[in-house]
């Protein structure tokens, strides 16, 4: 099975889960994972378990840091500024207001 926190390109087959969240890059679950690690999948009541010891969360948790990148400016970092987690809708301005101007003639 494919599980990731990414999205799909359309060219995927076979049991795949995506848009898992929260995402590896704020420390979610899925980012914890290691190679070796049972992941145990109930499709039907649509679930993913890692079996693992409360204590081997705890200590992935804390051992946990976030990835740095080779980028501070361009597209990649100016979405990465702006655009909110999957789990929120991954939505620009995460939780504000909704727009009351339109600038198109619909």
């Amino acid at each position: 099975a494919l599980i990731t926190d990414g999205r799909f390109s359309g060219a995927t087959r076979g049991f795949c889960i995506g848009h898992v969240a929260p995402e590896a890059a704020i420390g979610g679950p899925i980012g914890l994972l290691r190679d070796g690690d049972i992941i145990e999948i109930d499709a039907e009541a649509g679930t993913l378990e890692a079996r693992l010891s409360d204590e081997d969360w705890e200590a992935r948790r804390r051992d946990w840091r976030p990835r740095e990148t080779d980028y501070r400016s361009g597209a990649i970092w100016k979405y990465a500024q702006i655009v909110g987690s999957a789990r929120d809708g991954a939505v620009t301005h995460p939780g504000g207001a909704a727009e009351t101007v339109t600038y198109a003639d619909v």
